[in-house]
């Protein structure tokens, strides 16, 4: 039951199932930890759909399907009309921006309007382009800066932001992982090792890559590194995700021998990730990637560009190979490194892996660290 201590949250966001992407997971991730340990979440999710606004009722709180055309003043206004209503069953004591366009352009007003502190909880994409955008950065650092707290995702964001606004609140909670749902039955694991067997040629080994591949992940520049590194013909590219226009033509240029996936809900990649014997995320700059808390947690060694979450969590050699973003030299010698290691070191690695997510990046850890930012 509901007490006037429990915490009762309007949390918006642009980001949530059904839609796809690493960004949904989190969110429907961290709003289910918090609900399930008490917390009261009204979740707003804003939709580019002609269908009128949707309710429905869920255990600790409710979700609205809110949709939005190209006039988002309009949308905000309907949305302020809409929670002002006293018959409202809620009241809410916080107001989350959940990363994304609309929340963090409607969400510091609507803390005024409503009277209720703003937590802005920057994601990887949000700040790293609004921050060079001029149609976006002034509507970023005034949520910033009329933010109670801002939560970051990686240390690198939280030093950012530091240096670009005052601000006597940043608390820094990376991504984290439910190893108890997270773990693939005998049936994927035994599916994963015949399709090495009838698709991988003798000898190669597999280098994995999950997710939307846009042009921030670094693929092409990862390409060129594997031609860079000499192991172009005993490396076996193994591609889960969206690839962007040209991307395929580069694939099929190169000596590579790939396979390309098309995009697969989370739990679908459980049969894939067993094929790989690392996972490669090779990008120029980024948030927390859920592939780096998948693939660790499946005991599979990274090779990995050194910024956002992969600089924060993973350590060269212990973790798995580590380069400067966008150096090629770099990343083609930690592929190196990879190829010439034996599988005794990589099992080392992995399991070196599984300790590291135990140990720091649990969604029992991630949502605790939240509700203290609730319970202050």
């Amino acid at each position: 039951m509901q007490t006037e201590t429990t915490p009762t949250i309007l949390w918006l966001t642009e980001n949530y199932y059904p839609n796809r992407g690493g960004m949904s997971q989190s969110c429907d991730r961290i709003v289910q930890s918090l609900r399930d340990k008490g917390l009261v979440i009204g979740l707003v999710h804003f939709r580019s759909t002609k269908n009128k606004l949707k309710l429905k009722t869920v255990q600790n709180g409710f979700y609205l399907s809110f949709p939005v055309d190209d006039d988002a003043g309009h949308a905000f206004n309907v949305l302020h009309a809409y929670l002002s209503n006293p018959n409202l069953p809620f009241q809410f004591s916080h107001i989350v921006a959940f990363g994304g366009y609309l929340p963090l352009l409607g969400s510091p007003v609507l803390s005024k309007l409503l009277d209720i502190p703003l937590i802005s909880m920057l994601r990887g994409n949000d700040f790293d382009i609004f921050l060079f955008s001029a149609k976006k950065r002034d509507f970023l650092f005034y949520a910033l800066e009329n933010s109670k707290t801002i939560c970051t995702v990686t240390k690198d964001q939280k030093i950012k932001i530091q240096k670009l606004i005052q601000h006597d609140d940043i608390q820094y909670i990376p991504n984290g992982i439910d190893l108890k749902d997270w773990m693939p039955h005998k049936s994927e694991l035994e599916r994963a090792n015949q399709w090495k067997l009838d698709n991988v040629p003798s000898g190669k080994k597999v280098i994995g890559v999950f997710g939307h591949l846009k042009p921030k992940k670094g693929m092409e520049f990862f390409i060129d590194s594997i031609s860079r590194s000499g192991f172009s013909n005993q490396v076996f590219l193994l591609i889960s995700g969206e690839i962007y226009p040209g991307l395929d033509e580069k694939f099929k240029a190169s000596e590579i021998d790939y396979f390309v996936s098309p995009f697969l809900d989370r739990f679908e990649l459980l049969g894939w990730y067993p094929v790989c014997d690392t996972v490669a995320i090779p990008s120029y700059y980024d948030g927390m990637p859920n592939v780096l808390l998948e693939a660790a947690a499946l005991s599979i060694p990274l090779i990995a560009a050194q910024v956002g979450g992969m600089k924060d969590a993973l350590i060269d050699q212990v973790h798995g190979f580590l380069f400067h973003p966008a150096d090629e030299e770099s990343c083609a010698d930690s592929i190196r490194q990879f190829m010439d290691s034996d599988n005794e070191k990589l099992n080392q690695m992995g399991k070196n892996c599984v300790k590291l997510i135990n140990e720091n990046y649990t969604t029992d850890i991630e949502s605790n660290n939240y509700i203290q930012i609730f319970r202050q």
